[in-house]
């Protein structure tokens, strides 16, 4: 076994599931991040530069040209004919939706519309709210692989261990010849039957989670510890 992840403490758990993100950035959407702007999230979005994507940040009023491009007026003015400015939109990238309790119908329906492309973007949704009807919107939030909470987490209780580039990319080469055996695909269906979560998606993401921890391990087929794990972080 390559790296041995530290799921102990909610911040622990935290590292772990953005570390399989980076293994999988696509398959498994993003995550939800409810937490307090302070040293604790400091902390955390540093990790993020282990994303195999650049990270673009987001406001929740940002506009459409800004997000799908448009026109570009002053290069058209200098140049004399119509020139198209790129949106962030137009690389794959990992986007960082700040404020996301804020964010509003529109950008969100843009922004699941991306996710659900699959155009190599995943979405890393920082959610500030401090009341609880103060949320990001449902139509992201079911996007994504991961729900983490880092409010009640102390600074001094934000240590965790994490691969290293060369474990991350090396996961991310072995992860297409991961092996699923039926009967855990079956035990996965069955957790979330037994949860009495009815959302399509997530069975897909707690599997697509323990592909990303077995391919993490350096193991060519997911077992029941993977599943474990995977249920653990995404369920």
């Amino acid at each position: 076994m390559r790296f041995l992840p530290d799921l102990t403490t909610p911040f622990g758990r935290a590292a772990h599931a953005l570390a399989l993100l980076a293994v999988d950035p696509v398959g498994l959407g993003g995550l939800n991040l409810r937490a307090r702007s302070g040293a604790v999230r400091d902390d955390f979005v540093a990790l993020l530069s282990n994303l195999p994507l650049p990270l673009i940040r987001l406001h929740p009023t940002i506009s459409d040209e800004a997000l799908f491009g448009g026109l570009d007026l002053s290069a058209t003015l200098a140049r004399g004919h119509a020139v198209q400015s790129k949106g962030l939109l137009a690389n794959p990238s990992a986007l960082i939706l700040s404020m996301a309790e804020r964010c509003g119908a529109q950008l969100a329906a843009r922004l699941a519309l991306t996710l659900d492309n699959h155009g190599g973007h995943c979405l890393i949704a920082l959610d500030e709210g401090a009341e609880l009807d103060e949320i990001a919107p449902t139509a992201l939030t079911e996007r994504l692989a991961f729900h983490l909470d880092l409010n009640d987490v102390g600074y001094g209780d934000t240590h965790s261990l994490e691969p290293d580039a060369d474990d991350l990319a090396d996961a991310r080469a072995a992860l297409a010849h991961v092996a699923v055996a039926t009967d855990l695909i079956a035990q996965i269906v069955g957790l979330c039957t037994g949860l009495g979560i009815d959302s399509a998606r997530a069975p897909l993401f707690a599997l697509q989670a323990a592909r990303a921890n077995a391919a993490l391990r350096g193991a060519t087929k997911i077992d029941k510890t993977d599943v474990e794990i995977a249920a653990t972080l995404t369920l």
